[in-house]
């Protein structure tokens, strides 16, 4: 598990304009959610990487071993077992019954597992997505800190990609079909492709993909985009929000974060 600390300089922002102080200190608490959930979603990534492995080969003779069981107890209740017309009836009941038996144990179906890593990493893109929403939101409010337009542009510099690949995300139904984006999205001009997963020199279109911990996705404007998540981008994360937070000025106690 890892937790990325923060230092709140503060328990409350000090200011005479007591709603300047609420809209501002509201936006502060909506940034501090989206950075727990950015790390949340970050260890529960990294989690169910870890565990998407294949089936050892133990393992499945283990599995194969329990299915002869199984069906030997199914044609043991069979007139005659040696039916062909049994046959297809036994194998998918011997699958239903194995499968059930192993849920019920706790083991996840498989493609439960392959879609854990892209729900989880769906979802630090979508709190960094959020974050950025929040921090757009507070460089426009009056009397800030002349820093905070520097510290979303760094943002924005840090993650480059992270609008575009998110509104693929939220598009799959438009991308999915070679759209882009809007109203009356036009056809996508697919653009080359070269990593170290494909080369398409031709253009591609590459929806919800993982390569290592680089979340991808065809952008509106054809060009393929991706999103890391990582501990580097976490870090970044954590080293913004700091930065934010200490650029206002606080009154009362500090408060070590996340709580206990």
């Amino acid at each position: 598990m890892y937790i990325f600390e923060i230092i709140k300089p503060g328990s409350c922002l000090q200011s005479n304009d007591r709603d300047w102080s609420w809209e501002v200190d509201g936006i502060l608490r909506n940034l501090e959610s989206q950075f727990y959930e950015a790390n949340l979603a970050l260890n529960m990534f990294l989690n169910a990487a870890s565990q998407a492995r294949g089936t050892s080969r133990d393992q499945e003779e283990v599995d194969d071993n329990r299915k002869s069981v199984i069906l030997k107890e199914l044609e043991s209740k069979l007139a005659d077992p040696y039916d062909r017309n049994n046959w297809e009836d036994l194998r998918i009941q011997t699958d239903i019954i194995f499968k059930r038996e192993q849920w019920l144990s706790g083991r996840l179906p498989r493609e439960f597992q392959h879609n854990q890593v892209f729900m989880h990493a769906r979802a630090f893109l979508y709190a960094l997505d959020s974050f950025d929403k929040f921090m757009n939101v507070l460089s426009l409010q009056k009397n800030i800190p002349e820093i905070i337009p520097d510290l979303y542009n760094k943002f924005r510099i840090t993650f480059p990609q992270l609008r575009s690949v998110r509104n693929t995300a939220q598009h799959m139904e438009d991308r999915s079909r070679g759209l882009g984006a809007g109203k009356n999205p036009k056809p996508l001009d697919l653009k080359p492709v070269n990593n170290s997963m494909i080369k398409a020199n031709g253009g591609a279109l590459i929806l919800n993909s993982l390569n290592g911990t680089m979340y991808g996705n065809t952008m509106a404007d054809g060009h393929y985009g991706e999103v890391d998540v990582s501990l580097l981008s976490m870090e970044s994360l954590a080293s913004i929000f700091q930065e934010l937070l200490n650029c206002f000025k606080w009154k009362g106690l500090k408060i070590h974060l996340p709580s206990l």
